[in-house]
């Protein structure tokens, strides 16, 4: 007779129908998005708060050099006038015609000189590696020299004898600039007379080059100091390259100066910029709608 759940069996049949299984049964992409979308917002965030969230002085800095480099654009077309007027002056005149006659006087024989020194560089060309690759096998063969035992040494020195016997050939351009050259043997002893010799005639050029130059070098720098103390503000070259300066290489970081020998420690320039520029800023310079106009926020 078969057990019946009345009869109190001990065995009992398990249902054919499987538990529902939350990881098989369940999807999971919902979260998953979420929990991604979470962590993009929060790398977002964080990479903000790092450049800007914890550094409000970089956007003061931008919004800066923004203004000042659209203002100093503004002042361009004008700056040039003040230049000219200055030029235009008799003494400004008298020490440009004083500059350039000074100049001209030593022209032709700075341009000779110049072209005599092109030449012993051309003949300096031809001498150096021969000469060079001479010395450098004797001063080995010296060096052994005193580094070997006395029984060697009159052996090497013979050597170092014939060393500079030995001839080689080079093909020296001429003195007069053509162009043309001459083949000639030479031993090590005329190779180093040859060398010293034409670094000597340079040195000697190029400090005579430098004395000519010197009275017009000063008379240049006189009109130049003249126009710059007379000139009203600043010319379109400065204002050029102090746009570059802060349109191209600023740098936007913590402005840190160190004053009394480092005891004292001032950082206020980093949001208040321009206290160190070579010309006067005014507020209205620098409104947010354009220099001179009024702000509307």
């Amino acid at each position: 007779m078969a057990d019946t759940p009345e009869s109190g069996a001990i065995v009992k049949r398990e249902d054919e129908t499987p538990e529902r299984d939350p990881i098989v049964s369940r999807s999971t992409s919902g979260w998953m998005l979420i929990t991604t979308l979470l962590l993009i917002g929060t790398l977002a965030w964080a990479l903000y708060d790092e450049a800007y969230g914890q550094r409000p002085w970089k956007g003061a800095q931008q919004e800066f050099v923004a203004r000042y480099a659209r203002y100093l654009k503004s002042i361009r077309s004008n700056a040039g006038k003040s230049e000219a007027e200055v030029k235009e002056s008799a003494e400004y005149q008298t020490l440009a015609e004083k500059a350039k006659a000074a100049e001209e006087s030593v022209a032709d024989e700075f341009k000779e000189n110049t072209q005599k020194i092109k030449i012993i560089d051309d003949q300096l060309a031809a001498v150096t590696d021969p000469f060079q690759n001479a010395r450098g096998q004797i001063t080995v063969v010296n060096y052994q020299i005193e580094t070997a035992k006395e029984s060697k040494k009159d052996s090497l020195r013979q050597k170092v004898a014939r060393m500079k016997d030995e001839k080689s050939t080079i093909y020296l351009p001429a003195d007069d600039g053509s162009g043309k050259t001459t083949k000639q043997e030479l031993n090590y002893t005329n190779l180093e007379a040859l060398y010293n010799k034409l670094k000597d005639d340079k040195a000697k050029l190029l400090d005579a080059n430098a004395k000519l130059l010197k009275e017009p070098t000063e008379l240049r720098k006189k009109r130049d100091e003249y126009l710059r103390n007379h000139i009203i503000g600043l010319t379109p070259g400065q204002i050029d390259s102090i746009v570059s300066k802060y349109e191209k290489g600023f740098d936007y970081t913590i402005k840190q100066v160190n004053a009394s020998g480092g005891e004292v420690i001032d950082r206020c320039e980093t949001c208040h910029l321009g206290v160190r520029e070579p010309l006067t800023i005014k507020a209205y310079d620098l409104a947010p709608d354009g220099p001179g106009k009024k702000s509307h926020g």
